[in-house]
């Protein structure tokens, strides 16, 4: 028994490093391409995909009805059907929404492309973004990390390339649509290799059995999905509303940055979690210790980023992107203890569902909907101030995150004070370091200075 789990466990560092592999080659493609792709299109350009982006995850949220985690829990006999049912409902879901959403962009706002154009490529990213997630799901449950190492690489590669060359052609903001839609449906290709070739059903039988085997998840799923993925994109629809589409780019990348420690580690470690604790529940064993190793070790690799970011992040930013975009190096340092605490929730991905408490996720994520929406509005009407408002914003989600994973840890029998200890002790070891790091660079740049005189 204990050489099984010990051969498990190096599987699992296995497919990690796999994962992580793919994942760096990615990011680094997509940090090479990110200074061309600001200096071409702009800050308002990079706010307006930003906002149909997030659209298409909200939509996504709901376009499976939540079922598609149980592609990873449900046994084989009835797994390929779930897939099928849930394919279908994203595709009529995907064109009905893509149809409202470009209905009023043409009716009520001021859009910068041709309707038309805007309606295929809202259908897609809606579609595909859905479709990536289906299949990850799948790939994830048969193990196949081979396929899913490459996925960042051929979707960065394929979007910075496309988006480059029709940018240096001319095509505007077309180009950068453009190259966002070829990278999603390159990618997907790329899955579909090893995902069942049949990929909808019109069947009513088939729908009424998916849904009756599934009703926990599209009760209780499918709202918690919702919830909280208008959390994760309320920022960004709040920031449209009362800043406008250039501060929303400056978040964009903002955000776009510091994802890149979750996108390398915290994804792939969170991706092998969810498939082991699955293995572990069905074989009736004890989630406890490898739950709190992992989120253990989330907060000690993100530590190590989130100290740096906080220490220069204004002066990478300034020196790789340029000075018109030293307002996100601003937004990075305000932003990065918010991200620290996302990079961990990243790293224990589907624990809600194998714990069967979804409706804390749900009551979470709406309290945070809720932190997001009061941060914002007294950032605008009564400070009138965007640093302000992304404070406001952080602090909110971080309070209500430490108090649902605590919540989670209840549940399981761990006592809470675990969780509390190791937050406080990860930010004040980080907000320590990176006064004393930064004020270093500050003494060095003055005595640089004497010696100049």
């Amino acid at each position: 028994m204990l050489e099984s789990i010990k051969k498990r466990l190096n599987e699992n560092k296995i497919n990690v490093m796999k994962i992580s592999t793919g994942t760096m080659v990615g990011q680094l493609i997509s940090v090479i391409t990110l200074p061309f792709i600001t200096r071409l299109f702009g800050a308002e350009a990079i706010g307006v995909w930003a906002l149909l982006n997030s659209m298409a995850l909200i939509i996504r949220s709901f376009s499976d009805l939540g079922m598609t985690q149980s592609i990873m829990i449900e046994d084989e006999d009835i797994v390929v059907k779930n897939y099928k049912v849930i394919t279908t409902l994203a595709l009529f879901i995907s064109i009905f929404a893509s149809i409202l959403i470009t209905v009023y962009y043409y009716l009520f706002a001021n859009i910068l492309v041709n309707p038309i154009f805007m309606l295929v490529l809202v259908m897609i990213i809606i579609f595909t973004t859905q479709q990536i997630q289906i299949c990850y799901t799948w790939l994830n449950r048969k193990s196949e990390y081979n396929v899913l190492m490459k996925n960042p690489i051929i979707h960065n590669g394929v979007y910075g390339l496309t988006a480059i060359v029709l940018g240096l052609l001319g095509y505007g903001i077309y180009g950068f649509f453009i190259g966002h839609a070829v990278g999603q449906i390159v990618t997907l290709i790329h899955m579909k290799t090893k995902i069942p070739n049949s990929m909808f059903t019109f069947k009513l039988s088939d729908y009424k059995t998916v849904l009756s085997t599934n009703k926990r998840f599209v009760f209780y799923q499918m709202p918690a999905n919702v919830l909280n993925d208008i959390k994760q994109q309320l920022p960004i629809l709040l920031l449209e509303i009362l800043w406008g589409s250039k501060i929303l780019g400056y978040y964009a990348i903002t955000v776009r940055l510091l994802q890149i420690p979750s996108s390398l580690l915290a994804n792939s470690i969170g991706r092998v979690f969810f498939q082991t604790i699955s293995g572990l529940k069905r074989a009736g064993r004890d989630i406890r210790s490898y739950v709190l190793k992992n989120i253990k070790k989330g907060m000690v690799i993100a530590s190590i980023p989130i100290l740096l970011i906080m220490a220069f992040g204004d002066i990478l930013v300034k020196n790789f992107l340029g000075d018109s975009w030293v307002i996100s190096g601003y937004f990075i340092q305000i932003l990065a203890f918010q991200f620290l605490f996302m990079f961990v929730m990243n790293t224990i991905q589907g624990l809600s569902t194998i714990l069967e408490k979804q409706n804390y996720a749900m009551f979470s994520s709406g309290l945070q909907t809720i932190g997001f929406i009061i941060g914002a509005l007294v950032g605008k009407y009564i400070f009138d101030n965007i640093y302000i408002t992304l404070i406001l914003m952080s602090c909110f989600f971080i309070i209500i995150h430490i108090g649902y994973i605590i919540s989670l840890f209840n549940a399981m029998g761990i006592p809470k004070r675990k969780y509390l200890n190791y937050s406080l002790i990860c930010i004040i070891s980080i907000s320590t370091f990176s006064l004393v790091t930064r004020y270093f660079l500050k003494c060095l740049e003055f005595i640089d200075s004497i010696y100049m005189v």
